[in-house]
């Protein structure tokens, strides 16, 4: 996708809830901004099931109006379309017609850097075109091949889809000799010591956490998916203690199945973690949506038994009406300052001796044993 592109946006509200659609909206704004997408128009449709074309006919025929009063060259979708769906949609409109997944997908692979993070990603990808081939507006080019690589017979969408599954066992084979070397790196590393993992919504500060509790200064960005390759560190806790933090992929709501497959051997880490902190942004006013989206996550990784500190950060961003609707909104995940939760200011290094001393606890527990406080 590039700057020059203006979008309008479909929505098939099933919710019928007015703050949860203003959540959803919100963040489809956000990552198509993110994916260098201007939004022009919106279109939503109150539905109690879903349709075969995604909206009704009467809003998509609206919608093709909109189209053309806005001159908009893109359909932005956010929900998972079917093949048959993404076919009839650009159909209708005649003009390119991208997913949530897709979105998604296209900010992963600008953000990939990493030799994994690229295969990640060219894997999602992969696997997410191969049931839409079918459907694509223009056939995949050529890669390799030429003479002699179409069988007889074969059509083109036949050659098409033997391309990308080729493509998927190379990239597959290719992760797994990346994942072997990681293993063996994360062996090394993790005997006799403490490991703690941050997890998180995407954008929740978690890269900001990870540098002050290991005094590492890198680019933070305030953006979506700002980080995607697993970053490993040693943490200064306030004393001498051998303990290791991980940075992994931030998490959104609805994030593609094909990303969470692909990335398993990233989101490993986590299972080798002795506590997760899960870091949070309070300022934001959907903040426990974005945590149940969170703990589903590491429920479906099998990680929901996980020792795990709630670490609800931006809290300088509130007033303080702000700080007090916070207090009434968290109740249900613990005390403030307690071995389970507490509340910091990344920016402006607010509370992070007591993020560092409940952290200490947690270590402490596991060690059974008492720990000797040497100050770095």
């Amino acid at each position: 996708m590039h700057k020059s592109e203006k979008a309008l946006l479909l929505i098939a509200n099933m919710q019928q809830d007015k703050k949860g659609l203003d959540y959803r909206i919100e963040e489809i704004l956000n990552l198509c901004d993110t994916g260098k997408v201007d939004v022009e128009g919106v279109v939503v449709q109150n539905l109690k099931k879903p349709q075969r074309s995604y909206i009704g006919s009467g809003k998509l025929n609206e919608s093709k109006r909109e189209v053309k009063a806005l001159n908009v060259d893109l359909i932005i979708v956010d929900d998972e379309l079917s093949p048959n769906q993404q076919k009839y949609l650009e159909d209708f409109f005649k003009i390119k017609v991208l997913d949530r997944t897709a979105l998604i997908l296209d900010i992963f692979a600008s953000r990939a850097r990493s030799k994994e993070g690229r295969l990640q990603v060219s894997l999602a990808q992969m696997e997410f075109l191969l049931p839409r081939l079918a459907g694509q507006w223009s056939h995949l080019e050529r890669l390799g091949g030429g003479i002699g690589t179409r069988g007889p017979g074969e059509t083109q969408i036949e050659t098409d889809r033997r391309l990308v599954r080729n493509s998927i066992k190379k990239i597959k084979k290719d992760l797994e000799k990346v994942r072997i070397s990681r293993n063996t790196q994360r062996n090394r590393r993790i005997k006799n010591l403490f490991n703690i993992s941050l997890v998180g919504y995407t954008n929740a500060g978690k890269s900001t956490i990870f540098e002050l509790l290991t005094r590492k200064n890198s680019a933070s960005s305030n953006k979506l998916f700002s980080t995607l390759d697993t970053k490993v560190g040693k943490a200064f806790l306030g004393i001498n203690v051998n303990c290791t933090i991980s940075d992994t992929v931030g998490f959104v709501d609805k994030l593609p199945t094909v990303l969470v497959d692909a990335f398993k051997a990233t989101l490993e880490e986590l299972k080798y973690s002795d506590l997760l902190l899960h870091i949070v942004d309070c300022s934001n006013p959907n903040f426990d949506k974005q945590i149940e989206v969170v703990n589903q996550l590491l429920d479906d990784l099998g990680l929901e038994k996980k020792e795990m500190i709630y670490v609800f950060n931006k809290i300088d961003r509130l007033d303080e009406d702000g700080n007090e609707s916070l207090k009434k909104k968290i109740k249900q995940f613990g005390d403030f300052m307690t071995d389970s939760l507490v509340s910091i200011s990344s920016k402006e290094e607010v509370n992070i001796d007591q993020l560092n001393q409940i952290i200490l606890k947690h270590i402490d527990t596991s060690y059974n044993r008492v720990m000797e406080y040497t100050v770095y």
